[in-house]
């Protein structure tokens, strides 16, 4: 196990006062059940608002207590996508009753270091969901879970953008090559930005040191705009990464938006994204029915049934914008 995986990993859990659930009552340590976590990000969750920390509470709440009646076992990549096929090999070897891990790259490695062990996936971009289960209403598998994104919401995303920032007419697209799921952005989004009239510019970034040059060599393309794509590496809020993002948005005068949800929470201009909360809270009810003997088949993907549209007023000043009222009619959240 590395550094940190208990003593870091299940410091909120211990603190939640919950009564075990009934079928799972204490048992020695080395029969209890194992819940293996692969988490893309750092250790660091107990302090931050995570979807581990989110799935520990929910966990919790269905009646799990680390140590009587389940045990967990912590890998984490620390942002580096390339180091997820190891820790999920190293994982697998440990022998968990059921394997949680979210984003592109964890799903992928995931499903390719075990083809028996079930997999809960969420949230997970529609696209990797589907190069993984083939029957998304039974999956033939081992992997299910909860998905986050699509392209329909990508569209929309643009959408809101021109409509807030109606002078916009070339849009960056922030992304990092590694991940999987964006290999063919922004071309997939070729007639939505014609329809809208504006050119999208392909942005790159592997992590924090790479943002400067990316912001600054879109500028000199003529970019105004920007759709940051949601990314564990990039758009993770609280992030390195993510802080710095939204501080260069400010600082080039960028019209923004995201598909991340807390985007326009933290300083973006716009973000429209799924209820993360809910789709965590379904990920654990999907381990807590896998610990009682159901498998993947017997759950179907399921799919965001309520995205949120967060406007930022502050930023819509900083930037001289007038938020139209019909998107303003439409927001769940008005960050002023």
């Amino acid at each position: 196990m590395r550094r940190g995986d208990v003593a870091l990993g299940l410091a909120g859990l211990a603190s939640l006062s919950v009564l075990p659930i009934g079928s799972l009552d204490a048992q020695q340590p080395d029969k209890l059940p194992k819940v293996a976590i692969l988490e893309p990000g750092t250790p660091d969750y107990a302090d931050k608002p995570s979807n581990i920390r989110d799935l520990l509470a929910a966990l919790a709440d269905l009646g799990y207590v680390d140590g009587q009646n389940v045990t967990f076992e912590f890998r984490f990549a620390e942002h580096a996508l390339e180091r997820l096929p190891g820790l999920a090999a190293e994982v697998v070897a440990t022998k968990p009753d059921v394997l949680y891990t979210y984003s592109s790259g964890g799903a992928r490695a995931a499903a390719a270091a075990t083809k028996t062990i079930p997999i809960v996936v969420a949230p997970v971009n529609e696209g990797t969901m589907a190069s993984l289960v083939s029957d998304f209403a039974h999956p033939a598998g081992n992997v299910t879970g909860l998905t986050l994104n699509s392209l329909k919401q990508h569209e929309k995303c643009l959408q809101l953008l021109k409509e807030v920032a109606p002078k916009v007419t070339r849009v960056g697209v922030l992304l990092n090559p590694l991940n999987p799921v964006w290999q063919n952005y922004p071309d997939v989004l070729a007639d939505a930005a014609r329809a809208l009239e504006v050119a999208l510019v392909r942005m790159e970034a592997h992590g924090t040191a790479d943002l400067d040059h990316a912001f600054a060599a879109a500028k000199a393309q003529g970019v105004d705009g920007l759709f940051a794509l949601s990314d564990s590496t990039l758009t993770a809020a609280q992030t390195p990464a993510y802080e710095r993002i939204v501080e260069l948005t400010a600082s080039f005068r960028l019209p923004s938006v995201s598909d991340e949800t807390d985007f326009g929470r933290e300083g973006g201009l716009l973000s429209l994204g799924p209820d993360f909360s809910a789709i965590i809270r379904g990920a654990a009810r999907y381990v807590h029915r896998i610990l009682q003997g159901a498998k993947p088949s017997e759950l179907p993907v399921e799919h965001p049934s309520k995205f949120t549209l967060a406007v930022n007023l502050k930023a819509a000043e900083q930037l001289g914008l007038t938020i139209p009222p019909s998107v303003l009619l439409g927001a769940d959240e008005v960050i002023e």
